[in-house]
C-alpha cells in the first residue's frame, strides 16, 4: 500500500508539473472558492436530520438552514424523479408540479432571503441534490401569467460541479471569442427518431454567429463533427442524446447510428466559449459518486468548454425550437449566457401563440438577423396549433425548465 500510495503520488506531481494542471487533485483552499465568488456561489447540502445552504460572496460565508432538505427526502424525489421518467406528458407534469413546489418549500423560500434581489447564483449541489431542476422551484402566486413564481423570476441560477472547475471555466470564456458555430442538426433524418425542427433552431443559431457551419442529417457524420470541433468556437447540437450510468459513455447521437461520447470529446483539447446541447437528457448526471455527480456538461468543462447549455429530460421539438431561437437573439460574446436562457424561459413560459407571432411579424418587418424567413415561416403554424391565441400553451415547466446553464 505505501509502495502504491508513493507511484500515485508521482503520478499526480507528474501531472501537475504540465502547463494548465498546476492544481491537478490539489487540496482546495478556501482562498481558490472565495475568489471565484463574483456572484453569490450557493452549496446545497442534504443531511440525515437538516440540509444546508452555504452562500459564498467573496471571504463572506452566509449558512441558511434548510430543515425540509433531508437526505431521506432528497432521494425520495431523486427516486420518483427517475422513476416517473419517461412517461406520458400528464404525468411527467404532475410529477414535476409536486417536485417543484417541494423544492420552493424545502429550499429556494428559505435560500431568497440570503441573495441579492436579482443576483446571478451559481448551485454547488451535494449528492443526488444535482439530479432536481433546482432553478424551477416554484410557489403559487395569482397574480403571475402561470400562476406561479419561479426561483428563476427572482435569481439567474447556474450549476457547477465545484468552485475549481467554475474558475477555469471563466479562465476559457475570456479568453475565447464566440466567432464560429458549429451546428449539428436532425442527424437521425433517415431513422423514426428524428427531430425536424432542430433544423431551424439550427439556422437561426447560426445567424447569430458571423462564421457558421451547419451539418445536418447524413452529413453529421462522427468524423465531419470531431474534424469541424476543431475550428470552432461554440457548438449547437440539435440531436437525441443518451445519458449513462457511467459518465463517459453519456453521448449525443450522430448520423448513421454513431455516438459523440464524452470520453470522444475529452481529447480533442476544445477550446469552446459555448456548447449547447439541444437534445433529450444530456443533463442527466451518473450516479455512482455519493458527493459529486458527473454528467456531460460537468465532463464537457473539463474538455476545455466554459459553458454548456443542456437539457435534464426529453424535451418537445417544437418548444425547444421556440426557446432556442430566442436564447439566440439574447445572447452575445458580451452577455452571461445564463441570463440569456434565463430570459428566453420566461418569455416562452409566459408567451401566447398571437404574442409571439407579434413578436416575429415586427422582427421580420425589420429584417432583424436572429429571425431568418424560412424559419418563421416553417415553426409559425405549430405556434399556433400549440394553443388558443391568448392561452399559454408552454406554461408548464415540462416544456421550458428542462434546460440549464452549467460553467461561465
Amino acid at each position: 500500500m505505501r509502495e502504491a500510495h508513493a507511484e500515485l503520488g508521482g503520478a499526480i506531481q507528474a501531472i501537475q508539473e504540465i502547463p494548465g494542471f498546476e492544481t491537478f487533485l490539489a487540496p482546495v483552499r478556501f482562498a481558490d472558492v472565495a475568489a471565484t465568488a463574483d456572484h453569490p456561489l450557493v452549496y446545497l447540502v442534504p443531511s440525515e436530520r437538516s440540509g444546508l445552504a452555504l452562500v459564498v460572496r467573496g471571504d463572506e460565508i452566509v449558512d441558511v438552514p434548510l430543515p425540509g432538505l433531508t437526505d431521506r427526502r432528497v432521494h425520495e424525489w431523486a427516486e420518483r424523479h427517475r422513476e416517473n421518467f419517461p412517461a406520458s406528458r400528464s404525468v411527467w407534469s404532475r410529477h414535476l408540479a409536486g417536485l417543484t413546489n417541494w423544492l420552493w418549500d424545502a429550499m429556494a423560500g428559505p435560500l431568497l432571503g440570503a441573495l441579492p434581489a436579482g443576483s446571478r447564483i451559481t448551485f454547488i449541489p451535494a449528492g443526488h441534490t444535482g439530479l432536481l431542476p433546482l432553478h424551477a422551484a416554484r410557489t403559487a402566486d395569482a397574480s403571475r401569467p402561470s400562476g406561479h413564481r419561479y426561483l428563476i423570476d427572482e435569481v439567474t441560477p447556474g450549476y457547477t460541479p465545484n468552485a475549481r472547475a467554475l474558475a477555469a471555466a471563466r479562465v476559457v470564456a475570456a479568453e475565447t471569442v464566440p466567432r464560429r458555430l458549429l451546428a449539428v442538426t436532425d442527424p437521425e433524418a433517415a431513422l423514426a427518431a428524428r427531430l425536424p425542427h432542430s433544423r431551424w433552431e439550427g439556422q437561426a443559431a447560426a445567424a447569430a454567429f458571423p462564421v457558421s457551419k451547419i451539418l445536418v442529417g447524413a452529413d453529421a457524420t462522427i468524423d465531419a463533427v470531431r474534424a469541424e470541433l476543431r475550428e470552432a468556437d461554440a457548438v449547437h447540437f440539435g440531436c437525441h442524446g443518451v445519458a449513462d450510468s457511467e459518465p463517459l459513455q453519456s453521448a449525443v447521437r450522430l448520423a448513421g447510428g454513431a455516438s459523440l461520447r464524452l470520453a470522444d470529446v475529452l481529447p480533442l483539447r476544445l477550446r469552446l466559449r459555448l456548447a449547447v446541447l439541444s437534445a433529450c437528457d444530456t443533463f442527466v448526471p451518473g450516479r455512482a459518486l455519493p458527493d459529486e455527480v458527473i454528467n456531460l456538461p460537468t465532463g464537457l468543462l473539463q474538455a476545455g468548454v466554459a459553458g454548456v447549455v443542456a437539457s435534464m429530460w426529453a424535451i418537445d421539438d417544437h418548444a425547444t425550437a421556440l426557446l432556442m431561437i430566442e436564447f439566440y437573439r439574447r445572447w452575445d460574446p458580451a452577455r452571461d449566457p445564463a441570463v440569456a436562457l434565463a430570459e428566453a424561459q420566461r418569455w416562452l413560459r409566459d408567451a401566447t401563440p398571437a404574442g409571439v407571432e407579434e413578436h416575429w411579424a415586427a422582427a421580420l418587418d425589420a429584417g432583424e438577423r436572429w429571425l431568418p424567413e424560412k424559419v418563421a415561416e416553417a415553426l409559425l403554424n405549430g405556434v399556433f396549433t400549440a394553443g388558443d391565441s391568448g392561452s399559454r400553451p408552454w406554461s408548464e415547466p415540462a416544456l421550458w425548465a428542462a434546460f440549464t446553464f452549467t460553467g461561465a
